[in-house]
C-alpha cells in the first residue's frame, strides 16, 4: 500500500509553467483576491478599497515571483523534463505561501488596529493558506493530470492506427555518403533502412534494419553533424538531444502524461520524445501519415 502511495506521487506530470501562463494565473488570481477581499472586509476594515488594491496587486507580484525567479535559479532542463505530481503540488504550495509571505508583510499595516504581533500576524496567515489552499490544489492537479493523460492516450492511439496502415506511398531507395570525424571512415547511410541515432560521447550510434534483425554501428561523428546532413529530409528528424529518428520507421508509440516514447521493430531499446521536441515531432508525424 505504501510503495502504490509513493509510486502515484512519483507519477510523470508535465511541467506547463511559462511566462504567458504565469501572467494569466497571476492576472486571474489578483482580480479574486481583490473581488473576495473587497466583500468579505468591506464593512470590517478601515481603507477597505486600499488594502483590497494592495492586496490583488501584491498577489499579482508575488506569483510572478516565484514563478519567474524560482526555476531560473532552481530548476535545471533535466528536472522540469522529469517533472511529477509531488513536484507540481509543492511549487503551487510554495506559490500560495508566497503569496501569504508578501500579503501579510505589505498589508500588515492595514491592521494596525488589531492587537496582534507581525509574527503573529504571518503564522495565522501561512496557516490559513495551507489549510484552506491544499486541498484544491490537490483536486485541480488530479484533474489536470487526468485530462492531459487522457489527451495523450488519445493521441497515442491515434498515431498507432496511422502506424498500421499500409504507407502512402515508398519512396525510392536513398543511400547517402556522410563524412566522418574519421578521416579512413564514410558513413553509407540507407534511409530505407535506418531507424535512429543515438549519441555515445564522440560516436554516434546508428540502428538499422536486417531483414528480421537490427544492425548497430558506432561512427566517430557528433549527432549534430549527422543531422545537419539529414536536414534535406523532414521525416528524419531529432526526437532528444541525444536522438535522431526517422519517422518512416516507427513501429508504437507510448507515453504517459508527461513524454512519449517510439519503438522500432525487432529492437527493445525505446526512443525518448523531449517536452521541447513534442510539437515538431507531431507536425512531422501528420505530415507524412495524414
Amino acid at each position: 500500500m505504501k510503495s502504490k502511495f509513493l509510486k502515484n506521487l512519483s507519477r510523470p506530470y508535465p511541467y506547463l509553467f511559462h511566462t504567458k501562463r504565469n501572467l494569466i494565473i497571476a492576472f486571474i488570481l489578483s482580480i479574486v483576491t481583490f473581488l473576495l477581499n473587497y466583500y468579505v472586509t468591506q464593512n470590517t476594515l478601515p481603507n477597505n478599497l486600499s488594502a483590497c488594491l494592495t492586496a490583488s496587486i501584491v498577489t499579482f507580484l508575488s506569483i510572478l515571483f516565484f514563478t519567474e525567479l524560482v526555476p531560473i535559479v532552481f530548476f535545471t532542463a533535466e528536472i522540469k523534463e522529469n517533472w511529477n505530481t509531488v513536484r507540481e503540488f509543492f511549487f503551487t504550495l510554495g506559490i500560495l505561501i508566497s503569496i501569504a509571505l508578501f500579503q501579510n508583510s505589505f498589508l500588515y499595516p492595514f491592521k494596525s488596529h488589531m492587537d496582534s504581533s507581525f509574527f503573529l500576524s504571518l503564522i495565522n496567515t501561512f496557516s490559513y493558506v495551507i489549510l484552506v489552499g491544499t486541498l484544491p490544489v490537490l483536486i485541480i492537479i488530479w484533474i489536470n493530470y487526468v485530462i492531459i493523460l487522457k489527451e495523450n492516450l488519445r493521441s497515442i492511439k491515434a498515431y498507432n492506427k496511422e502506424l498500421e496502415k499500409e504507407l502512402k506511398q515508398k519512396d525510392k531507395e536513398v543511400v547517402l555518403s556522410i563524412k566522418t570525424n574519421n578521416v579512413n571512415e564514410t558513413l553509407i547511410l540507407d534511409l530505407t533502412t535506418f531507424l535512429f541515432a543515438k549519441s555515445e560521447g564522440n560516436y554516434v550510434d546508428i540502428y538499422t534494419k536486417n531483414l528480421n534483425s537490427v544492425d548497430i554501428k558506432p561512427y566517430r561523428i557528433s549527432i549534430q553533424k549527422l543531422l545537419n546532413d539529414l536536414s534535406d529530409y523532414s521525416f528524419i528528424l531529432s526526437t532528444h538531444r541525444s536522438y535522431i529518428i526517422n519517422i518512416k520507421n516507427i513501429r508504437r508509440t507510448s507515453g504517459n502524461a508527461r513524454n512519449y516514447k517510439i519503438s522500432f521493430p525487432d529492437i527493445s531499446h525505446e526512443v525518448p520524445v523531449s517536452r521541447s521536441k513534442f510539437k515538431l515531432f507531431k507536425e512531422e508525424f501528420d505530415k507524412y501519415y495524414k
